[in-house]
């Protein structure tokens, strides 16, 4: 009889010890759900897309060439071999790009933020190459937008090079009007030596933002331009140079 109440009360204490532990694990989650659940977060993957364009531009003179009327809002895409309609515009497009590459971005480093690398031809003093970057935002939240050039020692051989180009970012405008950073050079000169540092471009004097949603938009959008020049005081021609990788960064906060 005295081994069966020891049994019972054993197994009751058991039970017992094993109810507190529930009951206080519960509470224990609960507590931290309610901790956690107003802190605000950078997510590593932002849905937003970034699509590359190159101008046509016959003068090289940075004003792209025009559309023709029946090609407004289009851009020709190699590819296709064929001209496509613009998705998501919050303006008319009535200058001439080409289509050449298309990814999604990440808020963090990460190699996916490269971009096919920018390979400028036949150059010489007086040409302005432009491209344009369409960014669109999925995520419903607005992004936060940086733009800038990498920083790598395989760049360093071709400083002599970079010395001669200036650089500059413009944001277009509802009305299509392009508001554009001052020229920078890719090089920095001190102690009578050149040399390449990674740098970053806002033509705004706040952050650059993709807004959540645009006009009547379900999406936020925004188009840059990047231009590049050899400087007016250079007197250097080039067949071919490969400009640094640039990279696009879009980050958001969101809360529960």
């Amino acid at each position: 009889m005295k081994k069966k109440i020891i049994v019972l009360i054993l197994e009751f204490s058991a039970f017992a010890i094993t109810f507190v532990t529930l009951i206080g694990l519960a509470t224990a989650w609960f507590i931290n759900m309610d901790r956690v659940r107003d802190i605000r977060m950078s997510i590593l993957q932002i849905d937003s897309m970034v699509t590359l364009y190159e101008a046509n531009d016959i003068n090289f003179n940075g004003v792209p060439n025009k559309q023709a009327t029946e090609k407004i809002n289009k851009y020709y895409n190699p590819e296709a071999e064929s001209y496509v309609e613009y998705k998501d515009k919050y303006h008319d497009e009535d200058y001439s790009f080409n289509y050449l590459d298309q990814r999604y971005a990440l808020s963090h480093d990460s190699s996916a933020n490269l971009l096919n690398t920018i390979e400028l031809k036949d150059v010489c003093p007086s040409k302005v190459y432009t491209f344009k970057f369409e960014i669109t935002n999925y995520v419903g939240v607005d992004n936060t937008l940086l733009f800038g050039f990498e920083s790598d020692e395989e760049y360093s051989p071709v400083v002599e090079a970079l010395k001669n180009f200036d650089v500059r970012l413009g944001i277009v405008d509802g009305d299509n009007k392009v508001t554009f950073s001052n020229w920078t050079n890719f090089c920095t000169l001190e102690d009578d030596t050149y040399s390449y540092n990674d740098f970053t471009l806002n033509p705004l004097e706040n952050n650059m933002v993709v807004a959540a949603k645009t006009n009547d938009l379900q999406v936020g959008r925004l188009d840059l331009w990047l231009q590049i020049r050899e400087n007016p005081l250079a007197e250097a021609t080039f067949e071919r140079l490969l400009l640094p990788q640039y990279r696009i960064t879009l980050s958001c906060e969101l809360g529960e």
